[in-house]
């Protein structure tokens, strides 16, 4: 069974014998797993670990003509609206809706809007609605649903896995916009989980691919594209650069529209839900690390340096012991041990 945030939550508060108990405590024991995982993807991340390249990795954008920036993404927008279907049940009267959805990562962030699908609920039914078709770039964690009649809102309160069946409005119907409800995204978000970009690069055609270039926004070379004229041709050379971890900046205004695509390194996302399921564990040793240095760090905020102090060794000695595993399994004369590849 794969480990998810609250079962190892569970576990941690259990070597805390109690000391943590309040819905309070429980934010703070999932800050600490969190920053747990991320430190120790930063640890094997030196090692140069190559399974930390996004698997869902490239990523493909529209690039309109004239662009200058493009905001990051690593789940393309749906293009593809929802289909509902009415099913005896309730007592509510006929309603003309408008239906969307997003697809949503374990750390919260949503993609745009889907299309919209205008359903008439008829009386005494409720709207069924069968899970949206996966993305194909990306691996997000479930999905959700926006539903009213004027404003369209959140209608879950957690993400839907897409193995379920079909959602089923509640015998209350739906609720618009601002009854309690969610807003619904006015940006793609899913660049959360993007280290940095290692290769961008079009498709011309003539069936090559063209890389371009990453320089400092600042640097002489990005200074003298800024005075080029971008043409319609798609021999042209770009450059850009990363601005703020989420925006691609282009030098010069790119001249047509191109549909590119990047590599990413990814890093692990700030998991939100209890069934989020956690990083990095058919690693040897990763599960105990983040237990370790979880209680370490919630030691540390109940003032028990002594017990701080010892838990964090234990920690760092179990981290060493994965970076001598992973540098073993990277070593290129290693043609017989691979102890993590499966």
């Amino acid at each position: 069974m794969s480990d998810t945030l609250g079962s190892l939550r569970s576990e941690i508060l259990g070597w805390l014998r109690g000391d943590l108990a309040t819905v309070d405590d429980v934010i703070v024991v999932n800050a600490a797993i969190n920053d747990a995982t991320e430190d120790i993807w930063m640890s094997m991340m030196r090692v140069q670990l190559a399974r930390f390249f996004g698997t869902d990795s490239p990523v493909s954008f529209n690039l309109a003509a004239n662009t200058e920036r493009v905001q990051l993404v690593s789940i393309s927008d749906p293009t593809v609206a929802l289909v509902a279907v009415n099913q005896a049940g309730g007592a509510l009267p006929g309603a003309n809706l408008k239906l969307y959805y997003t697809y949503v990562t374990e750390s919260g962030a949503e993609t745009n809007l889907s299309p919209v699908q205008n359903f008439v609920r008829n009386a005494n039914n409720l709207t069924s609605i069968p899970p949206p078709p996966q993305p194909t770039t990306g691996e997000p964690f479930g999905w959700n649903v926006y539903a009213g009649v004027v404003n369209p809102a959140l209608q879950n309160q957690q993400p839907l896995p897409f193995s379920i069946g079909a959602y089923l409005e509640p015998q209350t119907g739906f609720l618009d916009y601002p009854d309690a409800q969610q807003v619904p995204p006015t940006s793609n978000q899913t660049a959360d989980n993007i280290s940095w970009i290692t290769h961008l690069e079009i498709i011309t055609t003539d069936t090559l691919r063209r890389a371009w270039n990453q320089y400092d926004l600042d640097s002489e070379i990005m200074r003298r594209y800024a005075r080029t004229l971008s043409s319609a041709s798609e021999y042209q050379t770009y450059v850009w650069d990363l601005i703020n971890g989420r925006v691609l900046e282009f030098r010069p205004p790119t001249g047509s529209a191109f549909t590119p695509r990047y590599f990413y390194v990814a890093k692990p996302r700030r998991l939100r839900y209890d069934q989020a399921e956690i990083p990095y564990t058919n690693i040897s040793g990763v599960h105990e690390f983040l237990v370790n240095k979880s209680v370490a760090r919630l030691k540390l905020a109940l003032d028990e340096y002594l017990a701080q102090q010892a838990w964090s060794g234990e920690a760092e000695s179990v981290r060493m012991n994965i970076e001598r595993s992973l540098t073993q399994e990277n070593w290129a004369k290693n043609n017989r041990i691979q102890p993590h590849l499966f």
